[in-house]
């Protein structure tokens, strides 16, 4: 599938929701589909799903009184639409490619979460800035490989004016309900190989001496992968349950995540309505359009000499990055 052709026939897809277990795809209305992308094949296989495009229209007005347009978002399903994909196998690389290709360049990501912490309840949703790897390195997590050596800082592994507005757009009144629902801007995700759930002398070593806030199974390598494409990236997690280091409550179940991800999936509905609508107003275009991390990785993926550079690794990057790795550039030369 040529991916070009169909931005040229759509308008443009710049914003792309990665929804996670208890969103797995976005209702209509208020969402109106307009395509469904069979999942387009990248140099890194096929993504985890097909590619939805929707249009949705924020239902306040405009401040000169005029309704407003339509923005376009994409939306892929991190385990495909049957959940029928495990963390470990999610082909994370596809995902982020084919949506950069497609012309995304500010990706929110949500995914459901166990709570470290005895603030962040069930049912509650937290805006992390912070990441720890505990993933065992089985899965792929970088483009640059095989001939072709990048390094891209990742410090802040999460897009701070992104999650100020997502933070901004969910703590309005109305955004989250039920009982006691409740919104944390900030937090640190411990993401952990799975598919199984934690021991609890894991958990409380997460916990005590991690510092962890929140643990899920599907933040790394996706948010790595986010920051070599130069997106703009952010997650929201959902809180389904204590982790099991929370002794007095009964052990972590499939049927109790279930349970408390029925509710957090309205609330997670709801929360892209309100983001979508935020990131539509004009002061938030260069959010949108990732300007702060355009070029980021022509600089950092350069630094390979070009008498070593492999023609396969330089195929599959050229293909996300057209113009990037041209003959003769080496960061290092001049």
């Amino acid at each position: 599938m040529n991916l070009e052709l169909i931005v040229r026939a759509t308008d443009p897809v710049h914003i792309a929701i990665i929804g996670g277990t208890g969103l797995g795809s976005l209702p209509s209305p208020p969402f109106k589909p307009v395509a469904t992308l069979p999942p387009p094949l990248t140099p890194w296989g096929y993504p985890s799903s097909p590619i939805t495009i929707l249009q949705y229209t924020p239902p306040t007005a405009s401040s000169s009184g005029k309704p407003k347009e339509p923005i376009a978002i994409a939306f892929l399903a991190r385990h495909g639409i049957h959940h029928q994909l495990a963390p470990h196998e999610i082909p994370n690389r596809a995902n982020v490619a084919a949506l950069r290709k497609l012309g995304v360049r500010c990706v929110v990501a949500f995914s459901a979460v166990g709570s470290l912490k005895e603030e962040v309840k069930p049912r509650d949703f937290v805006i992390v800035d912070q990441v720890i790897d505990w993933t065992r390195g089985v899965r792929p997590w970088t483009f640059f490989e095989g001939g072709m050596v990048g390094h891209v800082g990742f410090a802040d592994p999460f897009d701070t004016a992104l999650s100020k507005v997502i933070a901004d757009a969910i703590g309005k009144p109305g955004v989250l309900e039920g009982e006691d629902a409740a919104l944390h801007p900030k937090g640190t995700v411990i993401c952990i190989e799975g598919p199984q759930f934690s021991t609890r002398a894991e958990s409380i070593f997460y916990r005590n001496v991690l510092n962890a806030s929140v643990i899920n199974m599907s933040a790394v390598p996706e948010s790595k992968l986010a920051r070599e494409a130069e997106m703009a990236y952010s997650m929201v997690c959902m809180s389904t349950d204590y982790d099991s280091w929370h002794e007095t409550n009964e052990t972590v179940s499939v049927e109790m995540v279930m349970g408390h991800m029925m509710a957090n999936s309205v609330n997670a509905r709801r929360s892209v309505e309100a983001i979508i609508e935020e990131l539509g107003k004009p002061e938030n275009e260069a959010i949108v359009q990732a300007k702060q991390w355009k070029g980021m990785t022509k600089g950092a993926g350069g630094m390979t000499k070009i008498e070593g550079r492999s023609p396969a690794a330089l195929e599959k990057l050229r293909w996300l990055f057209p113009g990037y790795f041209e003959e003769g550039k080496w960061m290092g030369s001049g």
